[in-house]
């Protein structure tokens, strides 16, 4: 074979964005080319490569090959980005949002429910007021906490989903601030709103969530309609609708107190709003995001995606139907039929169920190399998906019970499903996918996993205490409420670790950011360059072969080191660990690793005693289809190789004839061919014999559950 020199990759799948951008300045243009760039701060998110790509839709195999090749131009330029430089006002509008939204459900929200549920079993000097307090709470938390939480989010994300700028980014600040302004200056007057001027307060209320809800939904839809539509985009664009369109009969109801004198409500058009509000729009738009980001974040099997435009239609018709039946019920002499509710309702739980199918959320993880690490987010997550499905289970039996009796849901049991919905389901998700989230966003650690664990904890049992005696009514009346407003206690107590939680991750304390400052000043010691070469040896430190062997990390996870795949645990156990204790507790051989890591060193991978066809297939074992998470070799897609010293010939298929990503994993094969020193490759795509699950190796077999 020509001795050629090979560019060993010194950028891997595992190595973090950080590291990337901290190693190689000016290697961030890469990323921003991508459009994945501006998230984690100036020095980029503590993310792997290649999870970071698959989050932002990019092919993990050409990003690392740009960045490779960038980083082996020492003396190149970096390639100019594509993409203006993101105001530094856009990146911080979810935080301004996050952090309100928590105050508002820490301060208001919660503390309004609980003094609502004690004084709805007794009497607690609150009278008339009570009622319009109740109303104002659930509006608070409906809009002031979970709204004002999915709008500051969505302006931070969608630009990094659709790899394009936000459209009309001056309307974001602005419609943060009217949903806001306008969910607090409800609660605070419409127990008051009998009194002129206080009414007049409660109209403007609305009418500033009205513009808000609007700008939103201008923002949400300019920004898709830029872009190649996806799959989610619907979810998206239905739930911003049903915000506005919620947003609007607000706006008409408290004008009807007003204009009244009054200050509740009436219940028969309450009834519609909220459930234009819980169903139309949080429901839909958490649905929208969980199909882009839950199979990364619980390392799901590939989505069924024929499933989820089935699932929304027959979800928004049935939820048309209800609020539609609902508005005409209260406006009308014309009185909602059992059936029509029963049917509605139906068709909503249909679709939430067919929805749940599709993403394979009743599916166990999958996880590859490159996959997200097991964190507490995710039984966050997965525990609100089953409070969804309980909260329609709770729908659908009410539903029933009403077909069959005349039974009519009291107070309490008319919130089982809502507040199965709302702390169960919306509050632990933003949980579950701001903790996995929000720290990445600021370039920052999560502060605490086991903080997370007691929010779970607390959350779930907050949520049980608020269902269950609404679902059995034990106890008289007031025990009952007495065990809501407990229930309401533990709830705040839940939000106060979480909002402590990311607070301290996105503000850490000085002593953190002492300890963080100090390991940055280590890190760009140990970048100095030594006084002569660096010699790999058993009390060689893992992090020093790390920082000084370009390619060396995917060496070592490749020799069984799988915690060093892991940025947490790598920050923590490299600095402390010598190859030698690593290789005596993993029961790895010293001399052959040293040896490989000493190649590596040099510009070349030790493969004496491999034979071509042999060492071809190892490297395409790197080498991933694009849909499932399992590599060319082992899924079977390689149907020949054959290779002297200097030609090598490879004949593969795919899962699916027509896959979209062919020529990428084609070009793929070709370059990871090309690197081990062949002079000709050739990669040619067979289309038959048709690709089988029966060509897939034990391993591929039960990596995917089968």
């Amino acid at each position: 074979m020509a001795q050629a020199n090979p560019v060993v990759p010194q950028i891997g799948p595992h190595t973090t964005v950080r590291e990337a951008v901290q190693r190689y300045p000016g290697i961030d243009a890469v990323f921003e080319r991508h459009g994945i760039a501006g998230c984690g701060g100036p020095d980029g998110p503590i993310e792997p490569v290649a999870f970071f790509a698959r989050v932002h839709q990019v092919d993990p195999a050409a990003l690392l090959r740009e960045l490779n090749d960038f980083a082996a131009r020492r003396d190149g330029a970096a390639p100019a980005p594509l993409m203006e430089e993101r105001p530094k006002q856009a990146a911080q509008l979810y935080f301004i949002a996050v952090i309100t939204s928590l105050a508002i459900a820490v301060l208001g929200g919660f503390p309004l429910g609980i003094l609502a549920a004690l004084g709805g079993g007794r009497d607690i000097g609150l009278g008339s007021r009570w009622t319009p307090l109740v109303q104002a709470h659930g509006h608070l938390q409906l809009v002031g906490f979970v709204g004002l939480f999915i709008v500051g989010i969505t302006y931070h994300v969608l630009p990094r989903f659709k790899n394009t700028e936000l459209a009309f980014p001056r309307l974001a600040l602005p419609s943060i601030a009217l949903v806001a302004s306008g969910a607090i200056l409800r609660t605070i007057s419409q127990a008051w709103s009998d009194r002129d001027v206080i009414a007049a307060l409660l109209v403007t209320s609305a009418v500033m969530e009205v513009a808000g809800a609007g700008a939103f939904l201008a923002v949400v839809a300019a920004t898709l309609a830029r872009t190649h539509r996806k799959n989610y985009d619907r979810y998206l664009l239905v739930a911003g609708t049903w915000f506005v369109a919620a947003a609007v009969m607000n706006l008409v109801l408290v004008s009807e107190i007003a204009r009244d004198g009054g200050s509740i409500v009436p219940a028969s058009r309450d009834a519609p709003l909220l459930e234009m509000y819980f169903f139309g729009f949080i429901a839909v738009f958490v649905l929208g995001i969980s199909i882009r980001v839950l199979p990364h974040f619980l390392s799901l099997r590939p989505p069924q995606v024929r499933y989820f435009t089935p699932a929304l239609a027959i979800y928004t018709a049935g939820l048309c139907a209800r609020v539609g039946s609902g508005w005409l019920d209260a406006y009308s002499d014309w009185s909602q039929p059992d059936w029509l509710l029963a049917a509605s309702i139906y068709g909503m739980a249909s679709g939430v169920f067919l929805f749940v199918f599709g993403l394979n959320l009743h599916r166990r993880s999958v996880r590859d190399e490159t996959s997200d690490a097991p964190g507490p987010h995710e039984r966050l997550i997965r525990t609100a998906y089953i409070w969804l499905v309980i909260a329609f289970g709770i729908e659908t039996w009410y539903a029933t019970k009403g077909l069959t009796s005349d039974f009519r849901p009291d107070f309490l049991e008319n919130g089982a499903a809502r507040h199965a919905l709302a702390l169960g389901f919306a509050t632990q998700m933003i949980f579950g996918v701001g903790a996995r989230a929000l720290p990445a966003f600021a370039g920052k650690k999560l502060h605490s996993e086991k903080l997370v664990t007691i929010a779970w904890v607390l959350i779930n049992f907050t949520a049980v205490m608020r269902v269950g005696p609404a679902l059995f009514p034990w106890g008289s009346a007031t025990s009952r409420f007495d065990h809501v407003a407990a229930a309401g206690v533990v709830g705040l107590i839940a939000l106060v670790i979480f909002a402590y939680n990311i607070m301290r991750t996105v503000r850490p304390s000085r002593r953190r950011r002492a300890a963080d400052s100090e390991e940055e000043k280590q890190m760009q010691l140990n970048a100095r360059p030594r006084e002569g070469p660096y010699a790999v040896s058993a009390e060689s430190v893992v992090a020093d072969v790390i920082q000084e062997i370009p390619g060396s990390l995917e060496t070592l996870i490749s020799y069984g080191f799988k915690p060093l795949a892991d940025p947490e645990l790598r920050a923590r156990v490299a600095s402390s660990v010598t190859l030698g204790t690593a290789c005596s507790m993993h029961g790895v051989e010293i001399s052959a690793l040293i040896a490989d890591l000493t190649a590596l060193q040099h510009g070349a991978v030790a493969t004496e005693g491999q034979s071509p066809r042999r060492r071809i297939l190892n490297a395409l074992r790197d080498c991933y289809d694009p849909e499932i998470p399992v590599n060319i070799v082992d899924l079977g897609l390689v149907c020949d190789v054959e290779a002297d010293e200097r030609r090598a010939s490879i004949k593969m298929t795919l899962t699916s004839p027509d896959c979209p990503m062919a020529e990428e994993v084609l070009a793929d094969v070709t370059d990871r061919v090309r690197k081990l020193g062949f002079e000709e490759v050739d990669v040619r795509l067979m289309r038959e014999p048709v690709w089988e699950p029966s060509r897939m190796t034990p391993a591929a077999r039960q990596a995917l559950g089968w």
